[in-house]
């Protein structure tokens, strides 16, 4: 079996807001601020999965 290397991007943002911060540091300082009503819950993690296009290839060959 192959192994195929993909990059990946991990994001976070406020739920309610759209706010999108800078890093995973930021979030909770968001959440620990007293100054906003941020709960952990509000705080949404999205990652990307970078496939490589050569990688797609690989996907489309079925084996019987």
């Amino acid at each position: 079996m192959k192994t195929i290397h993909c990059d990946s991007e991990t994001t976070y943002r406020n739920k309610k807001t759209n706010v999108l911060y800078k890093s995973k540091e930021d979030a909770q300082h968001d959440v620990e601020n007293p100054n906003t009503d941020t709960k952990q819950e509000d705080i949404a993690v999205d990652t990307k999965i970078i496939v490589p296009p050569e990688a797609l290839s690989l996907l489309s060959d079925t084996q019987e």
